[in-house]
């Protein structure tokens, strides 16, 4: 148990000082092509991404971006009314394995580095989408040479609210659903699993929804012809007035 609580309390360190902004990087990942950005409320202004790859839609809320505890993260994602859509959650993870004991609180464990990308949708975001590399090796080693520059969050694509820190995800650990639940660390690149209730291990959250939404947000030439449009009526009509 001693062990265990170290283990969690450096955990909870990382978790309360791992918060930064990282930036988009042109042609790492596969942001550009697969994340499409919406308009949810019909101001013209990008408030999610569509991700073509999963079938979802990322919520880019920065009232997300705020220490939670398990509960108050999915309570904050199934109250988020956008527009028209009501139906948010948290992302999901599916265990890679059956047996998360050696995971709690963990760095070197197998569910947290061996991360599976087809079974977690913030692994999916973090790896494949945005192309950023763990800091550690799939058994939980620290990577050595420019780990602390290349790797973690050091593309966000277009996300705006988007920290390297820690995020939950909607999945409960199995073995004690009622007092740990699966987490995705953008800072570092891994998966853990994390005290729901404890006020120290308050993390961040991401909201998504199934598929996609109507919304989409025009590009600067489609406001151009749209103008242009615009503009041709007006004459018309002017022409037909005298």
């Amino acid at each position: 148990m001693r062990s265990l609580a170290i283990s969690i309390s450096v955990v909870s360190a990382l978790a309360c000082s791992a918060v930064a902004q990282a930036l988009p990087v042109l042609g790492q990942g596969t942001w550009e092509t697969t994340l499409q950005a919406r308009d949810l409320n019909g101001d013209s202004v990008t408030d999610a991404y569509y991700d073509t790859s999963l079938n979802i839609t990322w919520l880019d809320d920065g009232s997300g971006n705020r220490p939670m505890t398990w509960s108050q993260a999915n309570t904050w994602a199934s109250n988020l009314v956008v527009g028209a859509y009501s139906d948010w959650r948290l992302p999901n993870i599916t265990p890679s394995g059956s047996d998360l004991s050696g995971c709690l609180g963990q760095f070197n464990c197998n569910e947290s580095y061996n991360v599976d990308t087809s079974k977690s949708e913030m692994a999916h975001l973090f790896h494949v989408t945005l192309g950023n590399l763990s800091r550690f090796t799939p058994n939980g080693i620290q990577r050595g040479g420019n780990s602390g520059v290349d790797r973690g969050l050091v593309n966000t694509g277009p996300f705006g609210h988007l920290l390297a820190a820690f995020d939950w995800s909607g999945t409960a650990y199995a073995p004690a659903p009622s007092d740990f639940a699966l987490g995705f660390s953008t800072d570092v690149g891994g998966q853990f699993v994390l005290g729901q209730a404890n006020g120290q291990l308050s993390n961040y959250a991401m909201a998504v929804r199934p598929g996609d939404v109507t919304g989409i947000v025009p590009e600067p030439q489609s406001y151009a012809l749209l103008l242009t449009g615009l503009a041709a009526l007006a004459v018309v009509r002017r022409r037909r007035a005298t």
